[in-house]
């Protein structure tokens, strides 16, 4: 079974696509929670992508809480809760639209992502020097 085929049309980077594929399976149920997923290079080999695009899309996963690695285990699907699922998807959505406005303005990905990141600093930096 095919979970995922890269849309070459798309302005989307294929381990974004596959990463929003992934996220998609996750939250619609498709993988259940404690279920573990390929390894990087068995979805790699089963899809005929590169290695180094599945294991992106697997860290992109794991820092937004979809997934965990666990020693021994392999890739593991998160039990989240169905709010955690909304509040994941809504967060998705919102990235996703600024993500399409930034391309829209002429920046390309690589700029969008320096400057998500430099925000993201900045807003850290804010945060801290207020709390202290």
């Amino acid at each position: 079974m095919v979970i995922f085929e890269v849309d070459r049309q798309s302005d989307l980077p294929p381990w974004l696509q596959l990463r929003n594929r992934l996220a998609y399976l996750i939250t619609s149920g498709h993988f259940k929670p404690g279920e573990k997923l390929p390894t990087v290079r068995g979805l790699a080999a089963d899809i005929s992508i590169n290695f180094n695009t599945v294991n992106k899309a697997y860290i992109s996963l794991m820092e937004e809480g979809y997934i965990e690695s666990k020693p021994g285990k392999g890739t593991i699907v998160r039990d989240i809760s169905p709010e955690e699922v909304e509040k994941l998807k809504s967060v998705d959505t919102l990235i996703e639209d600024c993500v399409q406005a930034c391309l829209a303005m002429g920046f390309d990905f690589d700029e969008v992502h320096k400057r998500i990141n430099k925000k993201m600093h900045d807003m850290k930096q804010e945060r801290m020097e207020n709390d202290s």
